[in-house]
């Protein structure tokens, strides 16, 4: 990729940020007034952070199941518990033939 190319698809050139902050800047649009304001609706506003609340728990949940997966514990207690089972099934079947 030639450098002319790799310049040309930059996501955000400076020059442009630049021009589009000073445009808004000179205009008469309060920013804030484009985002709708908490005061406007409680109950939706309530929803929402019950909403982010709720993906915030997710994400941790998530990550905690990963972890785990990646330092291979869920492996390591499948197999000791695999083991346990064994034994209890030799035990269980040691006290039949006793009987």
């Amino acid at each position: 990729m030639s450098s002319q190319t790799k310049e040309k698809t930059k996501v955000f050139p400076l020059p442009d940020v630049l021009r589009d902050l000073a445009l808004l800047r000179a205009s008469d649009v309060q920013l804030a007034s484009l985002v709708p304001g908490s005061s406007e609706n409680p109950s939706l506003s309530k929803e929402l952070d019950t909403d982010l609340e709720k993906s915030y728990q997710f994400t941790k949940e998530a990550r905690t199941a990963i972890r785990l997966r990646d330092g291979e514990k869920v492996e390591a207690a499948a197999g000791r518990l695999e083991t346990v089972r064994s034994e209890l099934e030799d035990f269980v079947q040691g006290l039949e033939t006793d009987s």
